[in-house]
This record gives structure tokens, sequence and C-alpha cells, in this order.
């Protein structure tokens, strides 16, 4: 029986949709990271996952993405390939993913020393940003490299979430943008005890802008970094200077001295029209790198001043208290851990007889620095009214250097 040429047609896109079905398998790409190289890698193929599973250098991160196998071929999707990279000046064992069409075929045509193309057969096919930007409905997959320095390994990174990249910028790789958009994506998972370091306000990879609104409806926009440069600062010959900057106001500087295990306030210094006015803390309070949870820092520093004024001999005491680890939304977006501290302080001026009385809660991002704290003040007078205010600080934008 002769079959008619829409029969032909439907039967054809049947077959075409049953092909598909077939060799467009689903898969899951999974990062890995190799504890030895201090370097990441991600896999589709289950049996490699299957073997790095039971490699004691090799553990999951928790990041993943949806792909298709590389033999699915479909229109909306660009494949990818694998080169596996091995040299031995720098040292490295590496892999690399290309695009189809752009880096695949140009990179075997450049038959570089030490590059070993592995084809599509272990790799995937998902979609393509655009001018560097993801079709909606997708998650973007950020690239970032890392050269070889300090007997570490060249390495790219894919990640999955702006804060995720940011935070491998911070290790060292150097942000590339967009590679892929998946269908769908779960970030890493927080190892908050065993790599996050809790104790650290300051890092010096980022200028963050800030956000601020108190009860009192004072509202401040202001940016914070650390200064790439050391100076000397109460009796400091190297000390570290953390400048925070608001429009229309002088620069205010913390000093701190940033060590292996610990870093030390030393005090601040404000640059105004009649030059440095600085308030050294004597007895300056020690903080640890890494605190453990509940553990507790007091403190205890007199404060002086290098110009007159009539605040008179000025105490600070109280303590800063790591309460744990912690989710946090702020503008900039959202922080899967960070380290919560609650800090209470009392501050007492003899010359005028006030007393300062502030409690703040800090959220602390390993490797940006804070991103969120809420501080409330009170200040009691001999001769004025106590006074109360609630200010609360979020960081909004986040500069790499």
């Amino acid at each position: 029986m002769a079959i008619s040429r829409k029969l032909r047609g439907i039967l054809a896109l049947t077959l075409a949709l049953a092909a598909s079905s077939v060799f467009a398998q689903a898969v899951t790409v999974v990062e890995f990271y190799n504890k030895t190289l201090n370097a990441y890698f991600i896999t589709g193929r289950l049996a490699e996952q299957q073997l790095l599973d039971s490699q004691a250098d090799f553990r999951r991160t928790g990041m993943t993405f949806a792909a298709i196998s590389a033999t699915g071929n479909t229109a909306t999707n660009t494949r990818v390939c694998r080169f596996y990279i091995k040299l031995s000046s720098p040292p490295t064992s590496s892999h690399f993913y290309g695009r189809e069409g752009v880096d695949c075929e140009r990179i075997q045509a450049l038959n570089l020393t030490g590059f070993d193309y592995e084809g599509f057969d272990f790799a995937f096919e998902v979609a393509q940003p655009q001018g560097g930007v993801c079709p909606t409905g997708t998650t973007t997959v950020y690239r970032g490299f890392r050269k070889a320095a300090g007997g570490k390994t060249p390495n790219h990174r894919y990640t999955t979430s702006p804060e995720t990249y940011n935070i491998a910028q911070a290790a060292g790789y150097f942000g590339e943008g967009a590679a892929f958009c998946a269908s769908s994506a779960t970030d890493v998972t927080p190892t908050v005890a065993a790599t996050q370091k809790c104790g650290t306000f300051y890092y010096p990879s980022f200028r963050i802008s800030y956000q601020s609104l108190s009860t009192n409806g004072v509202a401040d926009g202001f940016q914070r970094y650390v200064n790439s440069s050391s100076e000397p600062f109460n009796g400091q010959a190297s000390a570290t200077a953390v400048v925070k900057l608001s429009p229309g106001t002088p620069p205010l500087t913390t000093f701190i001295v940033d060590g292996l295990a610990t870093w030390t306030l030393l005090g601040t210094s404000l640059l105004d029209d009649t030059g440095y006015d600085n308030v050294y803390y004597s007895n300056p309070t020690v903080y640890p790198r890494d605190y453990s949870p509940g553990q507790t820092v007091f403190v205890n520093s007199q404060l002086t001043y290098s110009k007159p004024n009539s605040l008179g001999i000025t105490y600070q005491t109280g303590s800063v208290n790591y309460v744990g680890p912690e989710s946090v939304t702020v503008p900039y977006g959202s922080f899967l851990s960070t380290c919560k501290f609650s800090t209470q302080l009392e501050t007492t001026f003899s010359g005028t007889g006030e007393t300062t009385t502030t409690s703040t809660l800090t959220w602390v991002a390993d490797r940006f620095g804070v991103v969120k704290s809420i501080t409330s003040t009170e200040t009691s007078s001999p001769s004025n009214p106590t006074t109360r205010e609630t200010t609360t600080t979020e960081a909004v934008f986040l500069l790499a250097f």
C-alpha cells in the first residue's frame, strides 16, 4: 500500500524523535576536588565519577549541572570536547573543555605539545551563552583559569553561581565569564568546618560597596577595601590599612597587623583638612584567624589620641564571640555560608562622662569580608538624654581587584 507524502513526513518525524530520545541521554556533570593537585575537575561520565569516588585524593564538592550526552547532537545545543593537558614545565595535569566550532578544531589545528585530544565521547552537550548571557530559564556555568604558581598545576574551574565564581577568583582564578548554559544546576555544598576560616574580617581581594540605614532614618553608602601597600602605625613598622570611603567625608582608615594565625587591631586614622587625626589602641585586641564555634575573644583596650580633645581617658571593654556558620542574603546576593559573630562593647569617656554601649551582629564571608552587620548603639551622658540607634549595613557590590 502506498504511503501518502503527509504520512511519510509524520513517520520521519516520529523516527527522528525516537532516535534523539535514544541518543540524547541526560547527563549529570559532577565537580571533583583533588587535594593533592589543589585543582578541580568536572566529568559527565558515570564510569569516571564512580572511579574518582573510589580515589582518596578526590572528593565531590557538591556542584553539578545538567547536560545531555555529546552523541545527542541537538540543534539547540553545542557539543563540548575534552583535552587532557600533560606538561613537565610547568608541571601540569589538567583538562580543558572546549566548544565545537569554536575551541575544539582550533586547538587541534595548533597541534600543541602536551594537549591530548579526547574527543566528544568524554564530554557532553549544553546550550551556549550569546554575548556572555545565558537564555532565560537556564543556569550560567562560569569558567575561571588559574595559572601555574607556587607548585600549583594550571587549572580551569567551572562554577554555577556568582558567589562561587567570585570565591574562585579570590582564590587566584582569572574570571573568563560564562562558558555554558545548563538547564539546571546545584551549587557547591557548604563545607564550613573543613575549609572556611572564621575570624578574618578583611580580605585584600575585593573593594566592597555597602549601603546602610539607621532607625533614625540616616542612610549612607560607602566602600571598604584593603590597601595593597603597608605603612607604619602605632609602633608597628608595617601595618595593613583597611580604607573606608564615604562620599563627602574624609577617608577613615583602620590599621591592623595581618599575621599567619592572628590579626591585631591597632587603631584608626582620619585624614581631614587639618591632617591626620589618629586613635591608638593600647593593649590592642588580637583576633584568631580561625575561631571555633562558641569561642570568645575579650576586648580590654585604652584609646589615646594624636590631637587634643575633650574626651579624656577612653576605655573600651567587651567581647567578640563566634556564633557559628549561617547563610545570609544581602542586596549583592545570597551567601550559602558565612561566619556569624556577636560583639558587645562598652566605651567610656572620662572627659565627658559619656558611655557608649554597642551590640553588633556581623556576618563575614570567607575570602570576601563583612557582608552584613546590624549594630545597636546606646549613648548615655550626665547632661544629655540617652540616645538609641540601630544601623543595618549590607554589601551591594563586590569588585575584584
